[in-house]
């Protein structure tokens, strides 16, 4: 009985001091003193993420050089090492401090809501050690970038500069560089500026979680027409892309300028007859314009009539040809006479002045000759008849 009791304390001092020499084997697969371990052996993400596990390399044993190699991952997606900055195939595993390297991965667009399994693996001469990491995928919307405005439409004539707020957020995992990029129609300007501040950006940098204000400053070509204009803009991160559409609306410029066909303001007529002046009148605003009459100030007891009397629309950009028809009065002399014609519509007006060149009728020099004549005649005739006497 004795003897059995010793050999039953004996076999177990031999089993736990064989447990305790024996080699460790967890989670990580360590063997022969090296051991590959990480802080977050799962992490969550969204399709099109790229995502970095902190690895730390242990060595128990002596120091070594040590061979990294992803044993397995996904198909289609993209795996690799990097320390101290750069992609990385070795680490050397010293015995004081671990090495740390970062474990980077680039998860696919279309990848499909799940769990996903990577193992990773650091092989020395005489020992390695393996560890297996999680990727879990989230849908896209839970955590997909943001670009929002609270005033999304703003109005104004051509001349306006339009400026936007809009706040871009990052609702990644990791840091983000932006590129910002606008859809403007051409000849329209678009720039980006951080909020409060007056310098042009084309990028910008995020932390996860974090938003950014951004002025957008909105400049329509001179000549642009009145209507509503769609300016999309976006936030681009490798597959990740924020964006909002900013509406412009343009309420249009009411400018008309009266003119003739070769640009000359002057004209010739005749006292007491009409003389045809042809006009132009141009719509050179960005609006639409109906209902433009004339009126014309000149000297008193002359008259001027217009044809057509006045132009129901008149497209912006477009012109028409109006006939002016000045009578100065019969009783002007011959000279030059200043005529002012306006063309005006509800929204605005034109104004020209025009030099008019009045001469007499030759009938009424043919009067004056005829006139004279007689005088002379009858004089000649009373010296005749009265002289002799």
């Amino acid at each position: 009985m004795f003897r059995q009791r010793q050999y039953v304390v004996l076999t177990t001092l031999l089993f736990f001091f064989a447990l305790a020499f024996s080699p460790f084997t967890g989670s990580a697969g360590a063997d022969n003193g090296l051991l590959l371990a990480t802080a977050f052996p799962g992490i969550e993400t969204q399709p099109g993420e790229t995502i970095i596990f902190p690895l730390e390399l242990r060595n128990s044993g002596v120091p070594q050089k040590v061979d990294l190699k992803v044993v397995s991952a996904p198909k289609g997606w993209q795996a690799l090492f990097k320390g101290g900055g750069m992609i990385v195939s070795q680490a050397f595993a010293r015995t004081d401090t671990p090495a740390n390297i970062d474990f980077q991965v680039e998860v696919p667009a279309d990848v499909q809501p799940g769990n996903y399994s990577l193992v990773v693996q650091a092989s020395g001469p005489s020992a390695s050690s393996r560890l297996e990491l999680q990727v879990v995928i989230k849908e896209v919307a839970s955590g997909s970038d943001k670009m929002t405005t609270d005033y999304p439409v703003l109005s104004g004539t051509s001349s306006t500069t339009f400026r936007f707020r809009v706040d871009l957020t990052n609702n990644g995992a990791q840091e983000r560089s932006y590129s910002l990029d606008a859809q403007a129609p051409p000849g329209w300007q678009v720039t980006f500026s951080p909020a409060y501040d007056s310098k042009q950006i084309a990028s910008l940098t995020l932390k996860p979680g974090n938003s950014q204000g951004l002025d957008v400053t909105v400049k329509p070509p001179q000549n642009v027409k009145a209507g509503t204009y769609d300016i999309p803009i976006q936030a681009s991160a490798g597959n990740s892309k924020a964006g909002v559409v900013l509406k412009v609306n343009i309420t249009g410029t009411y400018t008309l300028e009266l003119t003739t066909p070769t640009g000359r303001l002057n004209a010739d007529a005749v006292a007491g007859r009409e003389s045809p002046v042809t006009l132009v009148v141009k719509n050179t605003g960005s609006a639409d314009m109906a209902n433009i009459t004339f009126a014309a100030a000149a000297a008193s007891g002359w008259a001027v009539t217009f044809k057509p009397e006045k132009i129901d629309l008149l497209p912006a950009g477009s012109s028409q040809q109006v006939t002016a028809f000045i009578k100065p009065s019969s009783k002007a002399i011959a000279g030059d006479y200043v005529v002012s014609i306006s063309a005006d519509s509800q929204e605005t007006s034109a104004n020209a002045d025009f030099r008019v060149s009045v001469r007499t009728s030759t009938l009424w020099g043919a009067v004056g000759v005829i006139l004279v004549l007689i005088v002379v005649g009858a004089v000649a005739w009373t010296f005749r008849k009265y002289g002799r006497r």
